[in-house]
């Protein structure tokens, strides 16, 4: 596709301005090395072969019973004992539900189970992994760390309460030590970054799409329908923004049957209740100013329909408030989340959230490496969407040169 020269021209103003191109190229590598995660956090393995069979534990949950065993539930711990014994032949227990339960009844306690505590052997099979480079994920806990500590575990050494020194953390590759609960505070930094982002990307679209489509058909067709609409907009906007969004997030997140991708979509959907207005305001007047300019009076008089106009005459001409606060739109949609997650009205732990890593940092201020890789990471993040928007704003200015 051929870019026009006017847009050839403000796409090199915009790489003119170096910073603005700068911060464009960081960002942009910091959200595609965010998107493999799970290939590069994960406490399950990437890949299992099994007597020449491929697994892929990272995607999908399995069973013993997938790979001949006799139980049902899902290994969660494939470098565990139980799993590795089941892989080199070992019989598998069982489980006697009798321990759990007891039994009373005269007649159980005659019947043999002297068989019941072993499943027939399994024969020794040829196996080997793939592990992700970080065996932590966002939700993962470490078993019998080598620091000796799990929770609020700090990167590096330091001394405890009886002055003994105390390993750090990152010798169980907890390179950013650990959480409230023990879970790496790197993987849920680079879980949270990418969710925000993404969840930043999506509102800023749904809001511009809202936002054209509405002050689209308010500023072109005008008259009752943009009174009406703008008497609307100017009601549901009086409404203040932050109460609406704590009311119903505070009303709906405690519901226990929500999953984290359902309150996702929740946050999604309460933010653009409000979030398109602005948008709306701006092609509102950029349709009032274009509807009677001669090539719309033009393609009007020779029969082109009211959509086509709107479409393919109008909208092409008023790009310049959609791409100059796409960026800005982007940094508000991460801000939105990261407060709600602030404010315990957003997805429930163990999901990855920078908003929560805040609270714990505010909560545990001694436990520096949760606080501070999470404020500059955030601070980081937004400061860069600022210089971009700046410089999209500098490039589609016909007023600088």
């Amino acid at each position: 596709m051929k870019l026009s020269p006017e847009t050839r021209y403000k796409f090199n103003k915009f790489k003119k301005n170096r910073k603005a191109y700068f911060s464009f190229i960081v960002l942009s590598f910091m959200f595609l090395a965010s998107l493999p995660a799970e290939l590069i956090f994960n406490d399950q393995p990437l890949i299992l072969n099994i007597d020449g069979k491929f697994y892929f534990p990272f995607i999908k949950d399995y069973s013993m019973l997938d790979f001949g065993g006799t139980s049902k539930v899902p290994i969660t711990n494939y470098g565990g004992k139980d799993f590795t014994n089941f892989l080199n032949g070992v019989q598998e227990k069982k489980l006697d539900t009798s321990d759990l339960f007891g039994s009373n009844d005269e007649d159980d306690k005659k019947v043999d189970t002297s068989n019941a505590a072993t499943d027939s052997a399994t024969a020794k099979k040829s196996y080997w992994f793939l592990w992700a480079p970080i065996k932590h994920s966002y939700k993962s806990n470490t078993e019998n760390p080598k620091s000796g500590r799990s929770i609020l575990a700090s990167p590096w050494e330091k001394h405890g309460a009886d002055n003994t020194m105390l390993k750090g953390a990152w010798i169980d590759q907890h390179y950013l030590g650990t959480d409230k609960e023990g879970k790496d505070v790197l993987a849920r930094i680079v879980y949270g970054f990418r969710i925000s982002v993404i969840f930043g990307l999506c509102l800023a679209l749904t809001e511009t799409v809202l936002g054209c489509i509405i002050g689209a058909i308010q500023g072109y067709f005008g008259g009752l329908i943009d009174l009406f609409g703008q008497r609307l907009i100017e009601i549901w906007g009086s409404i203040p923004q932050l109460f609406l969004l704590i009311i119903l997030s505070s009303f709906l997140a405690n519901r226990a049957e929500l999953t984290s991708f359902k309150l996702y979509l929740m946050l999604f959907g309460i933010i653009n209740l409000t979030s398109w207005m602005g948008m709306a305001t701006f092609m509102r007047a950029e349709f009032l100013k274009g509807r009677n300019l001669d090539y719309v009076k033009a393609a009007r008089a020779l029969g082109a329909s009211n959509f086509k106009i709107m479409l393919k005459h109008i909208l092409p001409n008023s790009l310049t408030p959609l791409v100059t606060f796409l960026p800005f739109a982007i940094t508000s949609g991460i801000l939105a989340l990261v407060s709600l997650d602030f404010l315990a009205l957003g997805v429930k732990y163990p999901s990855p959230s920078l908003g929560d890593l805040l609270k714990q940092g505010q909560d545990n201020l001694h436990a520096l490496w949760i606080i501070l890789p999470t404020f500059f990471i955030l601070s980081f993040t937004l400061t860069l969407l600022t210089f971009i928007g700046d410089g999209i704003r500098n490039a589609f200015d016909p007023r600088s040169h």
